[in-house]
């Protein structure tokens, strides 16, 4: 079986600190290295957002929420015997 996480894609139409694509786990981490002015859209928003779809286009950037698949592996399993 496969592991599941959340990805968000933020791609933006203007280059940020010389990048346009970024990538984070959660909505709140957006903000933690994009201002509101870059993203267009304020983080309670984009909540509302992905409630109902997975994809926000906007005049600034368009942002995806995603899944990223990873194999299941037994790295970190403490006390079972291998």
């Amino acid at each position: 079986m496969e592991h599941q996480r959340k990805v968000i894609h933020v791609e933006l139409k203007k280059p940020y600190n010389g990048k346009r694509n970024y990538y984070f786990g959660s909505v709140a981490a957006i903000y933690d290295t994009l201002p509101v002015e870059i993203v267009g859209i304020a983080a309670g928003a984009l909540w509302n957002v992905f409630g109902k779809e997975q994809k926000y286009v906007g005049r600034l950037a368009i942002i995806r929420e995603g899944r990223l698949l990873s194999k299941k592996t037994n790295r970190g399993k403490k006390g079972e015997k291998r």
